[in-house]
């Protein structure tokens, strides 16, 4: 998995474009687009981190079922 973390860089009618942390050249991502009314229900960030992964990655683990004896 990747965690990145984004910076506000400018916004557009109905979104604001965030551009990825670092060196352009280690970028993953790069830019960024969210819609307005997403920002607003997280407090309309200056910052953001996203999680990159596989499906599998984020699916929760199986139950362990207990045995009694």
């Amino acid at each position: 998995m990747l965690t990145k973390s984004f910076m506000r860089e400018k916004e557009t009618r109905r979104t604001v474009r965030f551009m990825e942390d670092g060196p352009e050249h280690e970028h993953v991502v790069g830019g960024l687009y969210v819609r307005k009314e997403a920002l607003i229900g997280l407090g309309n960030p200056d910052q953001l981190a996203v999680v990159i992964g596989t499906p599998a990655e984020f699916e929760a683990p199986a139950p362990v079922e207990a045995v009694v004896a």
